[in-house]
């Protein structure tokens, strides 16, 4: 399964946010998430992140608390808001449609 964030933030708070993620990715996740790509594009109305983690099926639970208290460090950053969801693979999706 994987866990994909969706982050943004303002053009203003890129420095400050990206010199958090320089060191925060020096840190590494738990054995279970790999973060498998980090995506990045920026437009008029700011910066977009999208993070592609790869988890374990059974510890997906723990790799959402993992995850949020690694977001935790931008919260007080200026209009820096994220999302995370599960999303299965196509594989994954298509036989809970009983096919």
């Amino acid at each position: 399964m994987y866990l994909v964030s969706n982050s943004t933030y303002p053009l203003s708070s890129a420095k400050e946010i990206a010199a958090a993620f320089v060191k925060a990715a020096a840190e590494p996740l738990p054995p279970y998430i790999k973060r498998t790509h980090t995506l990045t594009t920026a437009g008029d109305l700011g910066i977009r992140v999208l993070g592609i983690y790869e988890v374990e099926d059974d510890k997906v639970s723990q790799a959402i608390k993992d995850l949020t208290k690694y977001f935790v460090q931008y919260y007080e950053m200026e209009g820096f808001s994220y999302t995370l969801e599960p999303m299965l693979t196509a594989q994954e999706a298509i036989p809970l449609l009983g096919l």
